[in-house]
């Protein structure tokens, strides 16, 4: 291979750049989408075949394109928004670059229909992989019409990426709906396979719209809120506590209306919730900044999801501030407040602390020591030595480093209704009961392989409404979940009917956890493979299954769990890697008290 420098052909160098542009379907609707925005479009349709992989085509209403323009569209660096480079820093549009119209062209075949409003007559322009194939004159509706098809026919590598179409339908229905939120003055609707999937009329109230787009589940749970802070103005909605999700993927930010990923303004949101909601649990949220144009530099990302703010500590302080400040208003109008309080599972498991105690009034103190302990735990001579084989076996096979035993440990009792704490010779053991109880039934999950978990059958199927962009993964994923002892179809547009639970989850809430598994099905960073949502979609199940925290437990319940837990592979992490159990050897503890 030479080592001198070359100047690369054209269309090498355009398929490069696009690569910054249009990584996927989802990469066309967004900028198709923003183009119809900034030509004052007041309907958007858009409609897709096979997730958007096979065709995507946008209809709008907007100004449309004069006829000695529409070879420009194609050319790279064209554009109607700046014509100096000062203006960068003012700029009010989302496309500026004239960049988007020849990195989707090179990548695809474009058809564009255009008539400019007024005009008697509109343009047609086919391009096909960056070469202008056709421009003539066309009868057509006011406004543009794009089709795009052999998206990425003339880069299979690119192509061969791309996920399944559930997940780029999902990708692209994200990007409609992230859109949608931010423009209720506009009507959009989308379409798959020639079937309606999204409507969101034209709106005043922007409740409305956040229905729509959000689903009704958050918008009955949501507090409007707002702030100002010298020329920055914050605007949105907040959920109320007692509505999470697994991630923080709903929380969405819009700077002068245009959507942004800003881990600092995450951050902001969930220094709010801190305090007043479980551990691992995020809020969901709307939120719109608007600040002057030149304290804000939207040029600093290809696909301008990034931006930098001039004032940034300005920005994180508002939004801080305002959340925290109505998050307490609307604690203060409801009786108790939001302080995050576990409380034990409303089942057979749920012991009164009352009992509890009498529980261990009951039992010899003989059965507090290690040996009796475990002697309680397995019930003879037999079961200790086939459990200690299996543990070796596991040890040997399947883990390295060291299990859990409770061998030689004395049971104390509980701490702070979470961790078990145990005493032997050279130290003390703290168990977490919750890590440690979802430890076990993933292992029993994992060991039913390919077959079907045994379900429970709901009375009445329970409804869930849902985004339409989680619509759409559920929809090519319901086969899995059948798996899982998770029975659902689609209901509407907007919603999944739960029909019956796996059986583990005696108690649990249909609702969170159909939220917790989108959240796990739309993530991008985790695998992509069918076996590796399915241990993500486990892990999720054995949270909601598993002991809580603060709940009291009776002595049988302990030693069923120790006995469980020690016959269990991979006992000294949780799923989410988190320990299961913390020693403090008896020299730490000297240590602490200055005896050493």
């Amino acid at each position: 291979m030479s080592k001198r420098i070359v100047v690369l052909p054209a269309d090498i160098a355009s398929k490069i750049a696009a690569g910054e542009v249009v990584e996927r379907p989802a990469s066309i609707v967004k900028e198709l989408m923003e183009n119809s925005i900034d030509a004052g479009a007041k309907s958007i349709s858009i409609e897709l075949e096979r997730g958007g992989c096979e065709s995507i085509k946008i209809i709008d209403d907007g100004s449309g394109i004069d006829t000695q323009d529409v070879a420009l569209v194609f050319e790279r660096h064209a554009t109607s928004k700046i014509s100096k480079f000062e203006d960068i820093y003012q700029v009010s549009s989302f496309g500026f670059r004239g960049e988007a119209m020849p990195s989707i062209a090179s990548v695809a075949r474009v058809e564009l229909l255009t008539r400019l409003k007024g005009s008697k007559e509109g343009t047609k322009a086919i391009v096909e992989a960056g070469n202008v194939k056709e421009i003539t004159p066309a009868g057509c509706p006011e406004g543009t019409q794009i089709f795009i098809s052999n998206i990425f026919a003339h880069i299979p590598a690119r192509k061969k990426f791309l996920k399944k179409e559930a997940t780029e339908q999902s990708l692209c229905m994200d990007t409609i709906t992230r859109l949608a939120l931010a423009h209720p003055e506009i009507r959009f609707r989308a379409q798959v396979n020639s079937k309606e999937i999204f409507a969101a009329p034209k709106t005043d109230a922007f409740n409305q719209r956040i229905a729509a787009v959000m689903g009704m589940d958050f918008s009955a749970s949501c507090i409007p809120v707002s702030g100002e802070k010298e020329d920055i103005k914050l605007t949105g909605f907040i959920s109320h506590p007692e509505f999470t999700r697994s991630n923080s993927k709903n929380i969405y930010f819009y700077v002068n209306k245009r959507f942004i990923r800003d881990n600092s303004l995450i951050h902001a949101v969930l220094s709010a919730y801190r305090q007043i909601i479980p551990p691992r649990r995020y809020p969901a949220g709307v939120f719109f900044i608007e600040l002057p144009t030149q304290d804000v530099d939207v040029n600093v990302h290809p696909a301008k999801l990034e931006v930098r703010f001039k004032n940034s500590r300005d920005v994180y302080d508002l939004v801080s501030q305002a959340i925290a400040r109505q998050l307490a208003q609307a604690a203060s109008t409801k009786e108790g407040s939001f302080v995050y309080r576990l409380t034990p599972r409303k089942d057979e498991s749920s012991v009164n602390p009352a009992r509890i105690h009498q529980s261990y009034a009951d039992k010899p103190a003989s059965l507090f020591r290690g040996q009796m302990f475990a002697r309680e735990i397995f019930k003879d001579a037999s079961i200790i030595a086939e459990a200690k084989m299996t543990i070796e076996a596991q040890n040997a096979g399947k883990q390295d480093g060291k299990q859990i035993t409770f061998s030689g440990l004395n049971y104390l009792g509980q701490f702070a209704g979470t961790y078990l704490v145990f005493s032997g010779e050279d130290g003390m053991l703290l168990i977490d009961q919750h890590a440690a109880h979802e430890r076990i039934i993933l292992e029993r999950l994992k060991e039913t392989g390919q077959q079907k978990i045994s379900s429970q059958q709901l009375l009445m199927p329970e409804i869930v409404s849902l985004p339409p962009q989680e619509i759409a993964l559920f929809a090519g994923y319901l086969e899995l979940l059948t798996q899982i002892g998770l029975e659902a179809e689609v209901f509407g547009k907007d919603a999944l009917a739960i029909k019956a639970m796996p059986a583990i989850l005696t108690g649990a809430q249909a609702k969170e956890i159909i939220m917790d598994i989108a959240d796990k099905l739309k993530d991008q960073n985790q695998s992509s493979s069918l076996q590796g949502k399915k241990e993500e979609i486990y892990a999720s199940l054995a949270c909601h299954a598993a002991i809580k925290a603060n709940q009291i437990l009776s002595f049988d319940e302990v030693a069923k769990l120790c006995r469980d837990l020690e016959n269990t592979p991979f006992n000294t992490t949780c799923p989410h890697g988190r320990p299961i159990s913390i020693k403090f050897s008896l020299s730490e503890v000297e240590r602490m008290f200055k005896r050493k």
